[in-house]
């Protein structure tokens, strides 16, 4: 079978001429038994962005005859972004009108604007995304979608509407901007303003809207249960399990077989704890420490052995691959493993035997790693408990300190220290400190939001958070210096334009000049701001300027932790990545397979898989945003007429952003409403300037009420209180 290489090399080459499938079959020597295969992955490299059909079917390089593979990225406000696949340029500007069937998230191929073409064809990559500070992408020229590779949007979760002649349903995701028309007789029962899934039957075109049929009713719009199924189905996430996954969870025995007591290090009688969220339902990792007289550090990372439960290729493996990740909604969750296994054999609950792999870790007084171990173990939690407990602890609080034994206060003292010192050696060698807040959401009875709570980031957290930076980094290097497989954490230096755009955002804002290319520098600035009304805005943008954390097949450190060797091992219950690293651990420590036959069984799904775990990842923080975003706009729609307090944190020529400050939601005060001047936008000063004098700049707070809440767009629009 031929490889892709030689595929992307002949249409390359100088002698090609623009073939179809067949032709290239015959070119490459393609037997009958292999055309199907020889399909499949000329189907592949299109959806990779390597190749493209053109007139007649025939195939070719898409830099050289003018077109681009990417992902569509729509406006809510009608027009879109083509985001290449193989980041080879700028986003390519789309109007509406250029669209053709395409709608947001498609992979399509665009027809380049000349300028952008010329760049690409000439230079082989562009100078990156374009993005400018404040809101939005800086507007390039247009392209024009010439074809859909694949559609995404099959079926679309909206709100059924009507007008005098014709029924619709408007998609819950603001960024499919087009509504869907629906016949009388295609509803399925559902009635005006209920939440709907509707089917595309019919993909949109220059001058038609898109047609379906109601696949499922899913009930009224508002109530809290249908909010949540509606974020589901928008995100398309997996959250039924199938019988045959159930039952093969339900066969697994909650009891450790008498065999696996021989074979693993018995670490029941340590001291070992978990510190996790108060509504954690699933524990994967816990925690034991101690000092020797010499006043050296034995730190012990204990996660849940997952993969001793879940086998390769088994049903409950497929299934969780598919998934990727459990998603976190408020009061409930989309477990990656069933209950069985999340919430029961595999959970490190409090005075239970359970199986673990443990991380043995050996530091110096200072700080310094002495020694590593990776063990088979068995442990048994001696306490539970939550952040805000440990916390309570560790600051000495007297009745918390009331509800624990002395060893255990001990215990977090110990903690606490070690925690301090590795965070200082993290800075040190220059990781990254964002302080960017959320809030946390708890609901009463009926799914609404009862309280809203700010998460503070206290001791506790540095601790749980510092020791699992610890073992995740020393399962890498073990790994790399193995030369085993592994998912990489890969954090990719930022590009020096974006950084050089960050740091003028921060000279116009704080009036300060700094190196963005020194970490000192903006370790600095982040230290100065903690507090400031500007600080989320400075540590959003910073962000913004970052690349995107990536799992890799292949190494490369982790830029914002400044770690050489990052992987994630310490959360299989809940993420894919962690647990093939755990089965990797196995082939290795267990079967005592050599490296080299480790790689054989691996090479061939590696990249792929690890491509896919990104993806998830990146779905569920984003449906986790938005069910958080919905359920506060639920939580504030009673309570337009209350004066709150906020954080300007960006300024169009259409009005001022504003973050709420108890609730961390963003919203508009559009320009119209600011009657008692006329506004300008001086992008210099980040600011909108009134000709009388008045200004509102970015970092200023501000009060303000509710003007509107708009549910289906997910968007709240503030007016000023003076």
């Amino acid at each position: 079978m031929v490889e892709t290489s030689e595929i992307i090399k002949w249409l390359r080459s100088r002698r090609y001429r623009p073939m179809n499938a067949e032709e290239l079959a015959e070119h490459f020597g393609i037997t009958e038994e292999e055309q199907g295969a020889f399909h499949r992955l000329l189907r592949s490299l299109e959806l990779q962005g390597d190749i493209v059909q053109i007139k007649q079917r025939q195939y070719a390089i898409p830099s050289k005859v003018n077109l681009m593979v990417g992902t569509l990225k729509c406006s809510p406000r009608g027009y879109g972004f083509v985001i290449p696949l193989r980041d080879e340029g700028n986003d390519v500007h789309v109007g509406e009108e250029e669209m053709g069937e395409a709608m947001h998230g498609d992979t399509v191929v665009v027809r380049l604007p000349k300028a952008t073409a010329a760049r690409i064809s000439g230079h082989g990559r562009g100078r990156g995304r374009g993005r400018r500070w404040g809101r939005g992408r800086r507007r390039s020229e247009s392209g024009q979608i010439v074809n859909v590779l694949e559609h995404v949007n099959e079926t679309i979760i909206g709100t059924l509407k009507k007008t005098k002649r014709l029924g619709y349903v408007a998609p819950g995701n603001p960024c499919l901007f087009r509504d869907i028309y629906v016949a009388d007789d295609d509803t399925a029962g559902a009635k005006v303003g209920h939440k709907v899934i509707v089917k595309v039957t019919q993909w949109p075109s220059r001058h038609l809207a898109p047609e379906g049929m109601v696949v499922e009713v899913l009930g009224e719009d508002g109530d809290p249960a249908v909010d949540v199924l509606s974020i589901i189905y928008q995100f398309q996430l997996p959250h039924r399990f199938k019988p045959d996954v159930v039952d093969e969870a339900n066969l697994i025995s909650q009891k450790i077989p008498t065999d696996e007591h021989g074979r693993r290090q018995d670490l029941r009688e340590e001291r070992i704890i978990t510190i996790d969220p108060e509504d954690a339902r699933d524990f994967d990792d816990a925690i034991s420490i101690e000092k020797d007289r010499r006043g050296n550090w034995r730190l012990g990372v204990h996660v849940a052995d997952v993969s001793y439960y879940v086998q390769p290729d088994s049903v409950l493996d497929e299934e969780a691959r598919k998934r990727g990740t459990s998603v976190y909604f408020p009061g409930q969750v989309v477990p990656m493993l069933p209950p069985p296994l999340s919430e029961g054999a595999c959970s490190l609950r409090e005075g239970e035997d359970r199986l673990t792999k443990s991380i043995l870790l050996e530091y110096s007084p200072e700080g310094e790693l002495m020694s590593s171990q990776i063990r088979h173990s068995i442990i048994n939690v001696k306490k539970r408990l939550t952040y805000k407990e440990a916390g309570l602890v560790i600051a000495g609080d007297k009745a918390a300190l009331a509800g624990v034994s002395k060893e255990l206060e001990e215990m977090h003292l110990l903690m606490a220290e070690l925690a301090e010192i590795l965070l200082a050696k993290r800075m040190e060698r220059g990781a990254l400190e964002l302080d960017l807040p959320e809030v946390s959401l708890r609901l009463d009875d009926n799914g609404r939001v009862a309280t809203v709570d700010k998460v503070e980031r206290d001791l506790s957290h540095q601790v749980v958070e510092g020791f699992m930076l610890a073992a995740n980094e020393a399962v890498a290097r073990f790994m790399h210096e193995k030369k085993l497989p592994c998912f990489y954490r890969v954090h990719q230096e930022p590009d020096k334009q974006e950084m050089g755009d960050f740091a003028e955002f921060v000279k116009e804002l704080e009036g300060v000049k700094i190196n963005p290319s020194n970490k000192g520098d903006l370790q600095k600035l982040m230290k100065r701001l903690r507090g400031k009304p500007e600080s989320y805005t400075v540590n959003l943008a910073l962000l913004r300027s970052l690349k995107r954390a990536q799992y890799s097949g292949i190494w490369g450190p982790h830029f914002g932790l400044a770690m050489d060797y990052y992987t994630h091992f310490t959360s299989p219950i809940r993420r894919y990545p962690d647990l093939m690293v755990h089965r990797v651990l196995d082939e290795y420590l267990t079967d005592s397979g050599r490296p080299d036959e480790i790689w054989d069984r691996w090479e061939q799904n590696l990249e792929a898989w690890a491509d896919h775990c990104s993806f998830t990842e990146k779905r569920a923080e984003e449906a986790e945003r938005e069910i958080t975003k919905l359920k506060l706009l639920r939580h504030l729609e009673d309570r337009c007429e209350e004066v709150m307090e906020g954080v300007i944190t960006g300024v169009e020529e259409f009005g001022i952003f504003v973050q709420l400050k108890e609730f961390l939601l963003d919203g508009l005060i559009h320009v119209r409403n600011l009657a008692d001047d006329f506004y300008k936008l001086d992008r210099k000063r980040m600011a909108l300037v009134g000709r009388r004098g008045n200004a509102y700049r970015v970092g200023n707070e501000i009060k303000v009420k509710i003007e509107r809440i708009d549910f289906l767009k997910r968007e709240v629009d503030f007016v000023r209180v003076h």
